[in-house]
C-alpha cells in the first residue's frame, strides 16, 4: 500500500510537472469517453423506447387499409374497390377472438363544430373502445366511449384536447401554422368545458362524454414508431356510419395488436387468408406490418449505435497509444532515476508500478473529463439546441472512466516493463 500511495505522489507531479504534454495525453481518452457516453446513451434510449413501445403502443401491430394500386392502376379496367364495413371487423373478431386488439377507424375530414355560436373546422374520427387499448398517451375527463354506444348507434362523442406545442425552430412554427387548419377548433376546446354539452357537428347534435387532454410533449412515451397520428373528435364508428359521415364508398382501416410476438407470424397468415376468403381477393389490402417496421428502426439505431462504439473505440486506441508514447519517453528521460531506485533497493515490480500507475492516473483524469463533457454536451448543450436529450445514466460515465483507466494501463505495459529491465548499473551511467 506505501508503495502504491508513493507512486501515486510521484505521479501526480510529473503529470504537474509537465502540464501541457500530460493535457495532450489525455484529450484523446477524453475524446473517447464522451462518445462512449453518447453511445452508451443511444443503446440505452432504443431499449427505452423499445419497452415503453411493448407498454403503450404493442409490438406485435399490423394494419389493413385499402390497396389503391390494385384498385386504380388501369384506367379502362377499372374495379369498384371492396370496402372494409363494421360487420366485417366484427366477423374478424369473432374468427380470431385471442386478438388483443382489433379496432377498426374511419375518418371524415373537414367537419364543422358549433358550439356557443362559434363554427370551427375539425375532423371526425370513428373509432370504438377498443381504440384505447393502444397508443393511450391522454387524460381522461369524463368517460370514453363504450360498447353500448357503438351498439345503438348514439350520437356522443370525445373530444381531443392539443397539448402546448414543443419547442422548436422558426421554420418548423411557421409549417404548424400554415397547415393547422384546426387551429379555431384547439382554440375553442382550450377555453371552453365541453364536457356534458351538446354541440352540432355537420348540423348533428352530438352530446360531449369525455375529453382527452394530451400528455405534454415533456411527459410523451417516445416510442419506437414515434407519435401517433393527431385526432380531434372520436364517435362511436356505427354512428358515424348511420348518419352519413362515413359513406358506404369508405373502407375501415383496422388495427390490430395480436398480443403475442411469438404467434405474429400465424396470426398474420390466418388474417391474409381471412381477407381472400371475404372479398375473394387478398391484394385488394394491404396488411402493413409495423412489427418488422419496429424491429427495422430498432436494428438502425443499434447499428448507428455500434458505430458510434468503433469510433470511441478509435479514440481509446489513439489515447492509449499516446499515452504509451510518453510513457516510453518518461522511461528514457529518468533512466538515472530509475537506476538511482533500484540501486537503494526498489525491486522490479516497484519501477513498473511507479510507470502503470502515472499512465493510469492520465487516463483516470481523462476520463473523467471526458465524462463531464459527455453529461455538458448531452443534456444541457442538447436542451439549449433544442434537440432531444441523452438518456445518460449514472453508470455510464463510470464504466467510461473505468474503460479509460484499462486503457492506460493496457498501453502502460510496456513501458513499465522496458523501466523496470534496466540494469542499475547501466542505468546510473545514463546521463
Amino acid at each position: 500500500m506505501r508503495a502504491l500511495v508513493n507512486a501515486v505522489k510521484t505521479g501526480l507531479t510529473e503529470i504537474w510537472a509537465h502540464k501541457m504534454r500530460s493535457v495532450l495525453s489525455f484529450l484523446a481518452i477524453a475524446a473517447g469517453s464522451v462518445v462512449f457516453i453518447e453511445a452508451f446513451s443511444a443503446i440505452f434510449s432504443t431499449y427505452e423506447r423499445m419497452e415503453k413501445q411493448k407498454a403503450v403502443s404493442g409490438m406485435a401491430r399490423l394494419k389493413i387499409s385499402q390497396n389503391y394500386s390494385k384498385t386504380y392502376s388501369s384506367p379502362d379496367d377499372y374495379v369498384p374497390p371492396p370496402v372494409i364495413t363494421y360487420e366485417d371487423v366484427l366477423h374478424l373478431r369473432e374468427k380470431m377472438p385471442e386478438l388483443y386488439m382489433v379496432s377498426p377507424e374511419g375518418r371524415d375530414w373537414h367537419n364543422v363544430l358549433e358550439y356557443g355560436g362559434q363554427r370551427v373546422t375539425s375532423s371526425l374520427m370513428g373509432v370504438t373502445p377498443e381504440w384505447a387499448k393502444r397508443d393511450f398517451v391522454y387524460t381522461l375527463k369524463g368517460r370514453f366511449l363504450g360498447w353500448h354506444d357503438v351498439e345503438n348507434k348514439l350520437r356522443v362523442c370525445v373530444l381531443v384536447k392539443k397539448a402546448a406545442p414543443p419547442p422548436g425552430n422558426s421554420f418548423d412554427k411557421t409549417m404548424m401554422k400554415k397547415y393547422n387548419f384546426s387551429g379555431g377548433f384547439d382554440t375553442l376546446v382550450a377555453h371552453n368545458d365541453l364536457l356534458g354539452k351538446a354541440v352540432k357537428i355537420d348540423g348533428i347534435t352530438f352530446m360531449v362524454i369525455g375529453i382527452l387532454e394530451e400528455l405534454p410533449y415533456s411527459k410523451r412515451p417516445n416510442t419506437i414508431l414515434g407519435r401517433s397520428q393527431e385526432y380531434k373528435i372520436l364517435a362511436p364508428v356505427t354512428t358515424l356510419s348511420h348518419y352519413g359521415f362515413i359513406g358506404s364508398y369508405q373502407s375501415l382501416d383496422v388495427n390490430i395488436d395480436t398480443g403475442s410476438e411469438q404467434d405474429f407470424d400465424e396470426s398474420l397468415r390466418r388474417i391474409n387468408n381471412f381477407l381472400k376468403i371475404r372479398f375473394g381477393d387478398g391484394d385488394f389490402f394491404i396488411v402493413e406490418n409495423q412489427l418488422e417496421l419496429i424491429r427495422d428502426r430498432i436494428s438502425e439505431s443499434l447499428k448507428s449505435s455500434l458505430v458510434t462504439i468503433s469510433l470511441g473505440m478509435l479514440a481509446f486506441i489513439a489515447g492509449g497509444i499516446g499515452i504509451m508514447n510518453v510513457t516510453l519517453a518518461t522511461v528514457f528521460a529518468r533512466t538515472r532515476e530509475i537506476g538511482i531506485r533500484r540501486a537503494v533497493g526498489a525491486s522490479r515490480g516497484d519501477i513498473m508500478l511507479q510507470f502503470i500507475v502515472e499512465a493510469v492516473m492520465l487516463g483516470l483524469i481523462g476520463g473523467v473529463l471526458g465524462s463531464a463533457l459527455g453529461y455538458f454536451w448531452g443534456v444541457p448543450v442538447k436542451v439549449m439546441l433544442a434537440m432531444d436529450p441523452s438518456h445518460i445514466k449514472p453508470w455510464m460515465p463510470l464504466v467510461s472512466v473505468l474503460i479509460a483507466a484499462f486503457t492506460a494501463f493496457a498501453f502502460a505495459i510496456y513501458p513499465a516493463w522496458v523501466a523496470a529491465g534496466l540494469k542499475p548499473a547501466d542505468a546510473l551511467r545514463a546521463e
